[in-house]
């Protein structure tokens, strides 16, 4: 059956489109009530709602889903649908401005998108798995570099060389085989510490860990893993210059 895009990058076949307008439909009262107020204070377009939907219904049938139903524990997981779908549809912003909105912590916010995330690479998804991650990656290099810039940490000209060069630095250590379920704020700090340590920033690694919503403990292990794969990497290399 051809495959259309619905919201974008979210494919699905004609039979999938078809139920998604139904998404609404298949939440529970209190799900939707939940929905709707999240989606409501962040001003989120009917697509990214579209999407958010589509995520959190998938996310229900899969064993993680069954499993925190069971235990009536799946409210964390409808906020971070919400929160992932903005994002991969390219909302910069902050990760303190979603969890204010949506009335969450941070701990709680990243835990279930990174549980929601993985259970997305065991089986086949809405979305490709692949895909996914890089446009969350990309979108949280952007947001970081952004959050640099409103703290006066870089000029707008270095945000954008920073947001470059990470760019390509994330290209490269894919190539190289970067794990791919390395976790997208795991990826996003590894490659900008690299990209901020050779454009000689003036950019803190616990400046890194917080844009990325990290402890410098819990960062250093994916820098680590980050910068193993691009230990031989001149920044001039990474565009081929």
């Amino acid at each position: 059956m051809e495959e259309q895009t619905i919201g974008c990058p979210f494919v699905k076949t004609q039979e999938r489109i078809y139920n998604l307008s139904r998404g609404l439909e298949s939440l529970t009262k209190e799900e939707h009530g939940l929905f709707f107020d999240a989606t409501h204070r962040l001003g989120l377009p009917n697509e990214v709602k579209q999407a958010a939907v589509a995520l959190y219904l998938d996310f229900k049938t899969r064993p993680i889903g069954t499993y925190n139903s069971s235990r009536k524990n799946l409210k964390i997981f409808l906020l971070a649908s919400v929160s992932i779908a903005a994002k991969v549809t390219g909302d910069l912003r902050t990760d303190p401005e979603f969890e204010s909105k949506m009335f969450v912590s941070r701990e709680k916010l990243v835990d279930a998108e990174e549980r929601m995330i993985r259970s997305f690479g065991v089986q086949d998804s809405i979305i490709p798995f692949p895909e996914l991650v890089l446009r969350l990656t990309k979108r949280q290099m952007e947001s970081m570099a952004e959050s640099f810039a409103k703290q006066e940490l870089v000029s707008d000209n270095e945000k954008e060389e920073l947001v470059r060069l990470s760019f390509d630095y994330l290209d490269v250590a894919i190539e190289r085989g970067l794990d791919p379920m390395t976790s997208y704020r795991g990826r996003a700090a590894g490659v900008m510490l690299r990209a901020v340590r050779d454009l000689d920033l003036q950019v803190s690694r616990m400046d890194i860990a917080r844009a990325a919503g990290f402890d410098k403990g819990s960062m250093g292990i994916n820098a680590n893993a980050i910068e193993a794969l691009l230990k031989d990497l001149k920044s001039s290399e990474s565009s081929g210059s």
